[in-house]
């Protein structure tokens, strides 16, 4: 039998050591990413609730235990429901959330201010006004209202939600092009959305913006007469899309990968037929409308548009920014195409 050389046999057992140790950290490195605590996110929402923005329904208890895969493994969600998007754009402001949901209006102010340290990007879609054929926010008056056009708005009291939301601006562009100015000529006031039909009807204003879900259940009351829409003063436009701010989104990608997969999981089971009857209940549960009024019109073409792959296009986002600038809401130019990623999504956007 031929020896090695005490020298070769130490080297040889160093190496079975040293491999073995390799292996060991590998192993070890390899337990540390596998039991790694999932990522907290917090999330703002702008101000409305399911099925309006898709996210408050979509990360309810039913649907984290039985649909979504990486809730509680790379991610896990600490959501803040807010009054509207000024003041989810404040808690991004703020260092307060990392991801939220904006109007174009809110998003387009913070870019103009640089209000975000590092910036934001947009992710996706959430749901889109002014389609033909779906849902439109819009704003009602009594139906007995002597108000029958936007002129007529002059001197009464009109409510939204928030103060620089999606729809004061809707209001404020619609106001403006039927020669009203909305400092001087019509008294603006803030009114949450669930109290803002109450309000028409006991004449605390005299016209008022409802949004779904408080659309479809208010309007069947067949006392409300719609004056106008969403859709007159933008025509097809982004409402709310997703946004994340750029220090969470450069330190942890990976968690807004599998939090938007989700996402895209949640839209595609609530709009599954086969779902239908659960779906119903589950939001019933949350939102407290009456099923049959959610079965009307919730996930059919009743109501908003939304891509089922959580796409947008900058062109969607832009129409209300551009109005803003026109309407000298706006001090510079915002580019919504500049802040626009799409590749965190699950599927590809053909935008």
């Amino acid at each position: 039998m031929t020896r090695r050389p005490v020298a070769a046999k130490f080297s040889l057992a160093r190496r079975r050591v040293l491999g073995a140790g390799a292996a060991g950290l590998a192993l070890a490195r390899w337990t540390l990413v596998a039991n790694a605590a999932p990522v907290n996110i917090r999330y703002a929402t702008g101000g409305g609730i399911g099925p309006n923005e898709m996210e408050t329904i979509i990360f309810l208890d039913h649907l984290k235990q039985n649909v979504l895969k990486n809730y509680g493994k790379a991610y896990t969600l600490e959501m803040t429901f807010t009054r509207g998007t000024p003041e989810a754009a404040a808690l991004l402001a703020a260092g307060q959330a990392d991801l939220a949901t904006l109007s174009s209006a809110a998003f387009a102010t913070l870019i103009a201010k640089d209000a975000v340290p590092a910036g934001l990007t947009i992710l996706s879609d959430n749901y889109q006004d002014g389609h033909p054929g779906n849902a439109t926010n819009t704003f009602f008056v009594l139906k007995d209202s002597a108000i029958t056009e936007v002129a007529g708005l002059r001197g009464k009291k009109v409510a939204i939600n928030a103060f620089g939301s999606a729809v004061d601006l809707m209001l404020r562009v619609m106001l403006k092009r039927n020669g009203l100015d909305p400092r001087r000529d019509v008294e603006i006031v803030e009114v949450a959305f669930p109290n803002m039909g109450p309000a028409i009807r006991e004449k605390r204003v005299d016209c008022g913006v409802l949004v779904i879900p408080f659309l479809a259940v208010e309007s069947r009351k067949g006392d409300l007469r719609p004056l106008f829409t969403g859709g007159d003063v933008f025509g097809p436009s982004s409402i709310i899309f997703q946004v994340a701010t750029n220090k969470f989104l450069g330190e942890h990608p990976d968690a807004v990968r599998a939090f938007l997969a989700d996402y895209v999981d949640g839209l595609d089971w609530y709009y599954d037929p086969k779902n239908r009857e659960k779906a119903i209940e589950v939001v019933a549960a949350f939102t407290k409308s009456p099923k049959e009024v959610l079965d009307a019109y919730f996930a059919t073409e009743r109501d908003y548009y939304r891509d089922r792959s959580a796409c947008v296009g900058a062109a969607t986002i832009q129409k209300p920014i551009d109005a803003m600038l026109e309407e000298k809401l706006l001090d510079r130019k915002v580019d919504a195409a500049k802040y626009l990623n799409l590749s965190y999504l699950p599927k590809p956007c053909a935008m």
